[in-house]
């Protein structure tokens, strides 16, 4: 992997995560050219993670629905083997709050339900 891949991994990999102001994360991973590997993979506890980030007042609302928007249309992110179904509609609902309920704390509560993390 070239030093280039690898920093762009790594861009990547702290958007996944939520590693830092969502908006630096998405606009340094569009400074990424796609089409490189899949790169970074969205797992359960990267999600779980999220929605707590939104639980405990550490991320507005909209910054979750930022996030799921970008994992949702990468091509070089993957989803966790296993759970490629539930994630993506993870992913869907959270991007997409007009189309399916806001963003709340309530909701935030039955997808860690869903994704195997009680409250």
């Amino acid at each position: 992997m070239s030093v280039v891949s690898a920093q762009n991994r790594q861009v990547l990999l702290d958007l996944v995560r939520w590693n830092g102001q969502i908006d630096d994360l998405i606009a340094a991973a569009r400074m990424i050219p796609e089409g490189e590997f899949p790169a970074a993979v969205l797992d359960c506890a990267s999600a779980q993670a999220a929605l707590h980030k939104v639980l405990a007042g550490a991320a507005l609302p909209g910054g979750l629905t930022a996030w799921a928007e970008e994992l949702h249309i990468r091509e070089d992110i993957d989803i966790e083997a296993g759970h490629e179904d539930l994630l993506t509609q993870f992913l869907f609902e959270m991007s997409t709050p007009e189309l399916f309920e806001p963003v709340t704390g309530e909701l935030c509560g039955r997808w860690l339900d869903e994704l195997g993390m009680p409250v």
